[in-house]
């Protein structure tokens, strides 16, 4: 399992999961949703979800925004419309 920013754990951070349609892409630590985005972008774990740069020019130039979202501390672009994150806290209530 890839975790982004293991090293880096600072008290009051909650680790997130984010994933694919494939599945489980990285867990990743942060203050928020966006942080942990981040943080995964910045640990290299998101590459395979970055967008070329003549794709991202065309959805910009026709306002196809809800397709990407820019990460990262370079603020790149990534897809974003099978992009999935969720609280590794969370749990699905089991029926006995």
């Amino acid at each position: 399992m890839k975790i982004a920013n293991k090293d880096g754990f600072r008290f009051g951070e909650r680790a997130y999961l984010i994933g694919h349609e494939f599945g489980l892409i990285c867990v990743s630590y942060g203050n928020n949703e966006q942080e942990a985005l981040d943080n995964a972008v910045d640990s290299g774990y998101m590459d395979s979800e970055r967008m070329e740069d003549a794709d991202y020019k065309e959805y910009d130039a026709n306002g196809w925004h809800d397709s990407f979202i820019c990460l990262g501390n370079a603020s790149e672009p990534f897809w974003s419309e099978y992009l999935w994150i969720k609280s590794a806290s969370e749990r699905k209530k089991e029926v006995v």
